[in-house]
């Protein structure tokens, strides 16, 4: 497995990537679901760290492959009610698949 290392995020944020993973086409014939898993797990650890990030992260892996993780719902979202529980998931993507 390569090993990636996860970009600063650009804004603070209450996302904390509590909702269900989807994962793209172009995630699944790129990473192993070992890859999958460990920036996953890094992002919540991430989230846990610092109690809510930004809804964007983005990890690169030493051979160049970028992969981004986009949350959809922040927590005031959640709380607030407006929101099914099936709104609130992550993506992880492919930049070019954006």
């Amino acid at each position: 497995m390569s090993n990636f290392t996860r970009k600063p995020q650009e804004n603070e944020g209450s996302y904390f990537f509590s909702g269900r993973l989807f994962i793209t086409q172009g995630v699944e014939h790129a990473l192993t679901i070992e890859e999958v898993y460990a920036i996953y797990g890094e992002v919540k650890a991430f989230v846990e760290q610092e109690n809510g990030i930004d809804y964007l992260q983005v990890y690169e892996f030493e051979d160049s492959r970028v992969v981004w993780l986009i949350d959809q719902l922040n927590k005031e979202m959640i709380e607030s009610g407006d929101y099914e529980a099936e709104d609130n998931h992550c993506t992880m993507l492919l930049p070019e698949e954006y």
